[in-house]
């Protein structure tokens, strides 16, 4: 993994997503393409004449520039590949655009909020980028400060399509010199209830150790298997739009709240 998207909205969750970006990206050895995604509002260019409005997307796009450069003076600066300033009104779909022509391993982004429904945690932008980005998306949450990756959860529902996932989960530990753990959270098994497997029937893939977590809702029993094995972050692999649904929009959790400060890394088919 050698290239790194890092979009940023200047907010201070991206600012705290960067700093963890340049510290992952130091221990990957990789290179962080920076990126602002900007435009004028409706109101704005609705009300004005259209040679002006080039004038104000002119001025928009260095003040953009500007603003990334103070982002990488200092220790930043040997990581960064490039800084550029998209134009464009939807911006996950600038992201995405942007990860497929950079080629990125990688797409790291900021999370708002801590203790907020996952929708409002996550945001519309880093829920599309994730649902749609030819790379793993790793979301980093406002209050999560970098420190050296070891544990890493792995969330599992037995599918054989987590092979490719768990290949490139694998190569990302390996470089982190990081343990992989993988869980599976069971809805219908006594709540509170978690067991170590040494080995799962019919599970194509290796793993250092099993374990499987007892709870009323998935969201809770990843948190509690989060908080005992000391993770550091949560990777999931969303085959389809029903099993994101499911773990993030589901019905039946409509209150549930996500209290992980630890990163989470998504990775698509």
């Amino acid at each position: 993994m050698k290239k790194i998207l890092f979009p940023t909205d200047f907010s201070p969750a991206a600012a705290n997503a960067f700093d963890y970006a340049v510290n992952l990206a130091k221990a990957l050895d990789a290179k962080i393409d920076l990126m602002s995604v900007y435009h004028l509002p409706l109101n704005d260019a609705g009300r004005v004449p259209p040679d002006y409005i080039e004038r104000m997307l002119e001025e928009k796009r260095k003040s953009v520039e500007q603003r990334l450069q103070s982002l990488i003076q200092g220790k930043a600066a040997r990581l960064i590949g490039s800084a550029r300033a998209h134009y464009g009104l939807f911006i996950y779909q600038e992201i995405i655009d942007a990860a497929r022509q950079k080629g990125s391993g990688l797409i790291v982004m900021g999370a708002k909020g801590e203790r907020a429904a996952v929708e409002k945690l996550m945001g519309s932008v880093t829920t599309h980028t994730m649902m749609h980005a030819p790379c793993p998306v790793l979301a980093i949450p406002e209050t999560a400060a970098y420190k050296p990756i070891s544990h890493i959860a792995y969330a599992t529902d037995f599918e054989h399509s987590d092979q490719e996932a768990v290949g490139k989960l694998m190569e990302l530990a390996g470089s982190l010199g990081a343990a992989i753990h993988f869980v599976h959270v069971d809805v219908r098994a006594e709540a509170g209830r978690m067991e170590d497997y040494v080995m799962v029937e019919n599970y194509p893939l290796p793993f250092t150790d099993f374990s499987v977590v007892g709870s009323k809702s998935v969201i809770e029993g990843l948190e509690a298997f989060m908080q005992e094995k000391h993770i550091d972050m949560l990777a999931l692999f969303i085959p389809n739009r029903r099993l994101w649904e499911r773990l993030f929009h589901s019905s039946f959790s409509k209150r549930m709240a996500f209290y992980s400060k630890a990163p989470l890394l998504v990775f698509r088919e």
